[in-house]
């Protein structure tokens, strides 16, 4: 078996966690925008740009945190299992990494699912032989 579901959901998941960080980026774009605060000041009174300025910065680093931490965890986990190591060490750190990242951000459970059950395949299946 070449693993080709569980590269698949790798694959989906980083994609999930590109996504993610780029939303992310553009929160924290948002929040020094001259235009977008130009906005806020035509619009909203002083407590409801604090508010929303500061709900944006929030966003932004629940974004961007989890989805590095993602990011990273697919293309180790893709690697991995192409050298063809420790399998179920993989399977082990895909499943507690994306865990770990839902409670940065309860956002990152969107991608992160993906690479929970890729975890789980690779635990339950069998050994690659070489």
């Amino acid at each position: 078996m070449k693993r080709i579901v569980i590269n698949i959901l790798n694959i989906i998941g980083v994609i999930g966690n590109v996504l993610m960080i780029g939303t992310g980026l553009v929160f924290l774009y948002l929040e020094d925008n001259a235009d977008f605060l130009k906005y806020l000041d035509e619009s909203w009174s002083k407590s409801q740009n604090d508010y929303t300025l500061d709900q944006l910065s929030q966003a932004g680093m629940m974004f961007v945190l989890p989805g590095i931490i993602g990011l990273i965890l697919g293309i180790l986990a893709i690697y991995l299992l192409k050298s063809n190591r420790n399998q179920k060490l993989v399977g082990w750190m895909l499943i507690i990494l994306s865990v770990v990242s839902c409670f940065i951000s309860l956002f990152a459970a969107i991608p992160n699912i993906f690479f929970i059950i890729a975890g789980i395949i690779i635990l339950v299946g069998n050994p690659k032989k070489i």
